[in-house]
């Protein structure tokens, strides 16, 4: 039950935009430029193989940056927002993360008992279109997803409710009111 509440308050989350799933290319967001063809790396991101095993001897929960190369809105969010020194700091200490390509179809992983490509695993996970934030647990159980584009502000809130555990105990607006409560 819980679960389902934080699913349908995080679909409310103000969300810019994603990219839908094409084989043409999107227009760009006014910050990328033509230049900007592979996404921006601010840090080096493991892949979704990775993450899952380094959770698996951390304890942490992991976030998946689900993506695809031609995303305007990706390359928006590696350079805005995974650019940031203080949400790196905040991710590094508390998540386990990885990258899924979701228009790879050749790279295959063995998930759950299953034998599948990287853009199975990304609808699996239930990426839509692009970006889409995966939450997965220590054990790689589904937590929720946050779909498209969110800014600074908006993903930190998200990936603080996630990493201090909040999630278990309230939901993401209960979280929100505590949290605007306790900075006054």
């Amino acid at each position: 039950m819980k679960r389902a509440v934080l699913i349908a308050l995080l679909l409310f989350v103000p969300v810019v935009a994603g990219c839908a799933q094409s084989s043409s290319e999107p227009e760009a967001p006014a910050a990328a430029t033509a230049s900007d063809t592979a996404p921006a790396t601010p840090f080096p991101w493991p892949t979704f193989d990775e993450a899952v095993a380094a959770a698996g001897q951390s304890g942490k929960p992991i976030l998946i940056d689900v993506y695809a190369p031609w995303c305007g809105w990706c390359r928006k969010m590696q350079a805005e927002v995974y650019g940031d020194e203080a949400l790196q700091a905040y991710l590094m200490e508390h998540f386990e993360y990885g990258r899924l390509n979701i228009d790879d179809k050749e790279t295959r992983h063995q998930f759950k008992d299953y034998d599948v490509t990287s853009q199975e695993l990304g609808f699996g996970l239930g990426a839509e279109g692009t970006p889409t934030s995966v939450f997965l647990d220590a054990n790689a159980d589904y937590i929720t997803r946050l779909p498209g584009y969110a800014d600074l502000e908006t993903f930190s809130r998200v990936l603080r409710y996630i990493g201090t555990e909040a999630y278990q105990d309230q939901t993401f607006e209960e979280y929100l009111q505590a949290s605007a409560g306790a900075s006054k």
